[in-house]
This record gives structure tokens, C-alpha cells and sequence, in this order.
């Protein structure tokens, strides 16, 4: 993590990652400074702003509430929020889906001293954002929106009766036994001594409360730690297998994709993965997990730019594949051999032309838009792989192969 973060050896930024590795370890990483150009190692207790991973920790919560009957995730909620939805219906699982096509991407927080706001507040711009408005036809295309996850939560709250705090520890942190992870919007005073401040913000508005304020707690007011992070994915992939902390019809709703790759506030890639990121003022955190294994990757860092995000991008995702890689070590590669060759090429955004064995491994020779290069494919199953550093998952059958459904004939 070190050198692709570009983190050993200073004191202005640090990573804190756990790993279960599917046999019953966890694996646990800290590096760094938690105080821009101070003396603060980081340590695996430490929270961290967890940014848009808020958004399935409360998908997570209200779908508690509609195993028990009291939330129906497709039911019109437009007549609880009416001063938010003048036309037409609503429902929870559009807000989930981002396929209700409001505005609002994201969230620049306040300074952690800023007088309370409350998530209508924001709702009517009454904050540093603009006023929630619906600009696109309604369930029509995916479209990111932070400010509907947002409107989600007075609907939830005025439901149930209760804080989007209180509900989380309730349904979520008790269950699991969580100690550190909450809304927490302030942060308590009593969790700041092992808090991660974000990148710089220590030094320019507050040195005793170096992050940011976010009224905007179902979006991206979520605190926790990796190792916290990575019990709720082993409970999210229990829950998809077999049931658990929820039923498991609810957890295959959660994670089934509505559009492109997202389902109600998760990504689903190649039916095998469940992710998400997030990205608060001055922090950035990546979230896998495989759905069939006991799996699971969290890693959290406390500075946010484009380069550092793109590089914890691809190497929390490389880490997670390690790991996965691993469950497959004692596969036999008998057969790998008979796999190698050329092959069409009819699939437009994965054009894999050609596979081949180097040192004992299987590789492919892939084409894109603008360049040509070879990634190395990892077992997944008897017949499955997926490519190292990337997302695709490739099936091999009899002088064949297929990638996101289109088979392609061994030449």
C-alpha cells in the first residue's frame, strides 16, 4: 500500500486496511500519519469518514426495518415527504438505485464547528448545496445522486420514528457487535483523540477538528474503522448466501443490480463483488467484498485528490484479488494449457485476443480503444477467471470463451 500511496515515510497522510481472508484471519495494516505533518501513527482503531460507503450502511439499516415489516422498499413514499415531491410517485428503492434522477452529486461538508443543519435544511438549500430538484424523467437512467440518498432520510426517519443514528446502532452495530462505527454528525468529543484528520483541514480551519461536518448523514456522515468495515461485508455476503443480519431475499435485492452495475446503494460486478468507494473533504475509502466467499477488503485513507483516489482505486481492488487469488492457490492448472490461443474478437469493450502461459500463469493479450496490453488472469473457479488489476470475468467452455455474456470462438 506504501508506494502506490505514496505514503511511507511521511507524516501527511495514512492508510489503515483490514482483510479477511477467507480462512477465519484477519489481516490488519497501518501506515502513516493521521495529522498532517504531525507525530500520529495510525492505528487500526482509528475512525475515519467513511464518505459515500454512508450510503449502503443506511441501505443496510432500512432494510432491517423492511424485513420487519415497517419499510416497503417499492412502496410511494411521495406523501411523506410532500414538500420534496410536488408530482408523481417515489420510492425508496429509486432513491437506493440513484434511478430517481435528482440533482445534488455530492456533499463539500462544513467546518466541523458549523451550527447544526438538518437534513431538510439541506434539502432546501438552505446549506453549501443547491436545492434538491428532480432534472431527468423519473426511473428512467442511472444518474448518481447524493441529494436523493439524502431525501431517503427524512422519508426514513419520519417512518420509523427514529435518527438515522440511533437506527444503526440499533439494527446494525449492536448485532455485529461494532464498537466504533456511527453517524456520529458532530463527532462526539470523546472520539476525536483517535480520529483521522482529513489531509490539510487541521491546518487551515480547525486544528482541534481536522475533518469536516456532513448534516448529510444517510450520503456521507458514516464514521468507522477497516476492521468494522470488513465485519458488515462478511455480514452483507452471509446474508446474500444463506440469510443472516438480513433475510437473504433482502440481501439479493440489496445487491442485484437495477442499472448498469448498482443495486440499492451497492455495486455488483460480474455477480462475484460487492463495492463501493467514498470520497469526504480529505478522506478516501474503497469497500469489497465477494459474495460467495468469506472475503472482504476495506482501506481508508485520509487525503483526497484525483491521483491518490485513482491509486487507491487499483490497489485496494489488486489487494482484494490477492486474497481471492489465494482461495484458488491449491486449484490443479492441468488443463490450463488447452485454454491458450487466439480468439474472436465480438466483445467491443473487452477485446481479449489472445491467451497464453508465462511462468506457470495463465495471461491475456487485451486491446483497448487506444492501447494494447497483458493482464494476468487469475483462477476464480474450475473454469472462471478474472483479470488481475481489472473487472472482468472470463468463463472458458469447449474452444471458447465468454466475458460479460458474449462467447467468443477459439480461433
Amino acid at each position: 500500500m506504501d508506494e502506490p500511496l505514496r505514503i511511507r515515510g511521511k507524516r501527511g497522510c495514512g492508510v489503515s486496511v483490514a482483510v479477511h481472508d477467507g480462512d477465519g484471519d484477519l489481516l490488519l495494516y497501518c501506515s502513516g500519519s493521521e495529522r498532517f505533518g504531525r507525530d500520529f501513527p495510525v492505528n487500526p482503531d482509528m475512525l475515519f469518514q467513511a464518505g459515500s460507503v454512508s450510503k449502503p450502511m443506511f441501505t443496510l439499516t432500512l432494510l432491517r426495518y423492511a424485513d420487519k415489516g415497517i419499510i416497503a422498499p417499492d412502496a410511494d413514499i411521495s406523501n411523506i415527504v410532500p414538500e420534496f415531491v410536488k408530482k408523481g410517485s417515489m420510492t425508496f428503492a429509486a432513491l437506493l438505485s440513484h434511478t430517481a434522477s435528482f440533482s445534488v452529486h455530492g456533499f463539500p461538508g462544513y467546518r466541523a464547528d458549523h451550527e447544526p443543519l438538518s437534513p431538510e435544511d439541506v434539502l432546501n438549500g438552505k446549506g453549501n448545496s443547491p436545492r434538491l430538484r428532480r432534472i431527468r424523467p423519473y426511473g428512467k437512467q442511472y444518474m448518481y445522486s447524493g441529494g436523493g440518498i439524502t431525501l431517503a432520510e427524512p422519508a426514513f426517519t419520519r417512518i420509523t420514528g427514529t435518527t438515522l443514528r440511533e437506527a444503526f446502532r440499533k439494527e446494525v452495530a449492536e448485532p455485529l457487535g461494532l464498537k466504533r462505527s456511527g453517524y456520529f454528525q458532530p463527532l462526539d468529543e470523546g472520539l476525536v483523540s483517535n480520529a483521522a484528520f482529513g489531509g490539510r483541514l487541521g491546518e487551515k480551519e480547525d486544528p482541534a477538528h481536522g475533518y469536516h461536518y456532513y448534516p448529510e448523514h444517510a450520503a456521507a456522515g458514516f464514521w468507522t474503522t477497516p476492521t468494522e468495515l470488513v465485519k458488515i461485508g462478511l455480514a452483507l455476503s452471509r446474508s446474500f448466501r444463506r440469510g443472516g443480519l438480513l433475510k437473504k431475499k433482502t440481501a439479493r435485492r440489496m445487491l442485484t443490480p437495477v442499472m448498469d452495475t448498482y443495486g440499492l446503494c451497492i455495486h455488483n460486478f460480474q455477480g462475484d463483488i460487492g463495492y463501493h468507494g467514498g470520497w469526504n473533504e480529505g478522506f478516501l475509502t474503497e469497500w469489497w467484498f465477494s459474495l460467495w466467499e468469506d472475503l472482504c477488503a476495506a482501506s481508508m485513507v485520509n487525503r483526497s485528490t484525483e491521483a491518490l483516489a485513482r491509486a487507491h482505486v487499483q490497489t485496494s481492488l489488486e489487494l482484494f484479488q490477492t486474497v481471492e487469488e489465494r482461495t484458488a492457490e491449491d486449484m490443479s492448472k492441468r488443463g490450463w494449457k488447452a485454454r491458450c490461443g487466439k480468439y474472436e474478437q465480438l466483445n467491443p469493450d473487452f477485446l481479449l485476443e489472445e491467451v497464453f502461459m508465462k511462468d506457470g500463469d495463465l495471461y491475456a493479450k487485451i486491446t483497448g480503444e487506444d492501447s494494447e496490453f497483458t493482464g494476468k488472469l487469475y483462477p476464480i473457479g474450475k473454469n472462471t477467471f478474472g483479470r488481475k488489476g481489472g473487472l472482468a470475468k472470463i468463463v472458458f467452455g469447449e474452444n471458447c470463451l465468454t466475458v460479460d455474456g458474449i462467447t467468443c470462438k477459439k480461433l
